[in-house]
């Protein structure tokens, strides 16, 4: 890579590499156009080649009522039980008792001794030392270091402006002159358009309210005429507090041989099982 002198905080110079490239003829601009705000640009419907043909398809009717619930459709299946079920084993407990802690047997035999944690001294509140890991990496050379200047805490860097090929021409058109005071609204500015309203408004119909109050509310006239006698809720009885019954579904599920039920246990409210 070429040297190049820089330093720190200036912006490097813009090179301009040679190419190929050459333009020729006139470039196409964009056509003169007016406008003003406020208008919409009318729809514009491309054509294309799409002619449906024949009827459409309709989602097919379908009959039900508002508030009903579906029926319960039990599906046929080949689960047949056999046998008997083993129920769960009778058994006295109390509420709040914590059941003892039983180890259970394995084939686990430690051999030898196992290796603990070494030994290390500390104290709470310190901190470590810190441990430098050998590396293969050696540097070379002199290291640049930032260079030496001068500031105070407080102070605000001087504003340098970087030399540019901006040349402007012309005037600047300047925000129009406004007269306006402290805590005053803006007067509203109506922007010309196109917009020309034609015939009468409907305004809004004379009414008499109060703060408070709630106003009556009003049907509107539509073209619904319900015919015919609504389906309501089937009348079911039933009183709260009241749990459904069990359903037992019929299965192929057969045990065999016995089953190993949970061994005896002592126990009484309020006490902790012992570590092991």
């Amino acid at each position: 890579r070429p040297d190049a002198k820089w330093a720190p905080g200036e912006r490097a110079n813009v090179i301009k590499r040679d190419d190929n490239l050459h333009p020729e003829g006139e470039f196409t601009k964009r056509p003169d156009g007016t406008w003003a705000p406020g208008e919409r640009a009318n729809i514009v419907r491309r054509d294309d080649n799409l002619q449906p043909e024949g009827d459409f398809a309709k989602r097919p009717d379908a009959k039900w009522a508002p508030g009903e619930r579906a029926n319960v459709i039990k599906r046929d299946d080949n689960l047949h039980p056999e046998g008997e079920f083993t129920k769960r084993p009778d058994g006295t407990w109390a509420p709040g008792e914590r059941a003892n802690v039983v180890r259970r047997d394995d084939n686990l035999r430690p051999e030898g001794d196992f290796s603990k944690r070494p030994d290390q001294k500390w104290a709470p509140g310190e901190r470590a030392n810190i441990v430098k890991r050998d590396d293969n990496l050696h540097p070379e050379g002199e290291f640049q270091k930032r260079p030496d200047g001068t500031w105070a805490p407080g102070e605000r860097a001087n504003i340098v402006r970087r030399d540019d090929n901006l040349q402007p021409e012309g005037d600047f058109a300047k925000r129009p002159d406004a007269k306006w005071a402290p805590g005053e609204r803006a007067n509203v500015i109506k922007r010309d358009d196109n917009l020309h309203p034609e015939g009468e408004f409907t305004k809004r119909p004379d009414g008499t309210w109060a703060p408070g109050e709630r106003a009556n509310v009003i049907r509107r006239d539509d073209n619904l005429r319900p015919e015919g006698d609504f389906h309501k809720r089937p009348d079911q009885k039933w009183a709260p507090g009241e749990r459904a019954n069990i359903v037992k579904r019929d299965d192929n599920l057969h045990p065999e041989g016995e089953f190993q039920k949970r061994p005896d246990g002592t126990w009484a409210p309020g006490e902790r099982a012992n570590i092991v």
